[in-house]
């Protein structure tokens, strides 16, 4: 929408700020469909203000009260499945990533976000280990490492030529036989490639979690 549009200077501006930030790795690039207003915040995902924004505000009416119930079934899935290292996309304020932590403290979680506004508050909420600065579609490094790998609002907020490619980069970081976690609004949807199967669908209030495995591998009911 032109309300979210960000002007050239605005971005250019933000791009150069980013890359200084205390939490930016470097070699990390950001792709120009990033420079847009997200959810009409000011400077999208790449100030402060505006990731304390979304985390007090946007964050709560987004899910509509159904943030609990997805980590529910998310750590039962993960406790059945028997997952014990675990990834994270795009995990934004990391409030997922604390709930999870909370309740599955023998798991080794981590996470991997693009914005370092997000992963300097990850990391003051689960300390540095927890989150790395990096594009989410650049997993070559990590491939068939996790035992799951998860994503909330993730995969289909991407433009839609983008959302195959970061759907088949949390596959390949999920080991053979392991699980792959969707979040998403009901109307999102994305190319799943060969090799992953659906193992379970549940609603979560406006989201649907899915539950994919990779390969062939033992059901489990969340």
């Amino acid at each position: 929408m032109w309300l979210q549009t960000m002007p050239a200077d605005q971005a250019e501006r933000l791009r150069d700020e980013a890359l200084r930030h205390p939490a930016a790795a470097e070699g990390v690039s950001y792709p120009d469909w990033y420079f847009k207003r997200w959810h009409f915040l000011p400077e999208g995902y790449l100030s402060e203000r505006s990731t304390t924004l979304y985390d007090r505000v946007i964050r709560p009416v987004y899910w509509a009260g159904s943030e609990g119930r997805v980590a529910r079934l998310i750590a039962r899935w993960l406790e059945r499945t028997g997952a014990r290292r675990v990834l994270e996309l795009a995990p934004g304020p990391g409030r997922l990533l604390a709930r999870l932590s909370e309740r599955l403290p023998g798991v080794e979680f981590r996470a991997v976000e693009l914005s370092p506004y997000f992963v300097a508050g990850t990391r003051a909420r689960r300390g540095n280990a927890a989150v790395v600065h990096g594009d989410a579609r650049r997993l070559e490094q990590v491939a068939g490492v996790f035992d799951a790998v998860i994503e909330t609002h993730y995969v289909g907020h991407l433009p839609a030529e983008e959302r195959g490619l970061a759907f088949a980069a949390a596959v390949r970081a999920a080991r053979p036989g392991g699980s792959i976690v969707t979040v998403e609004h009901r109307w999102h949807a994305w190319p799943v490639p060969p090799g992953v199967r659906t193992a379970a669908v549940r609603g979560a209030g406006f989201s649907r979690v899915t539950f994919y495995r990779r390969d062939a591998g033992q059901e489990a009911q969340p």
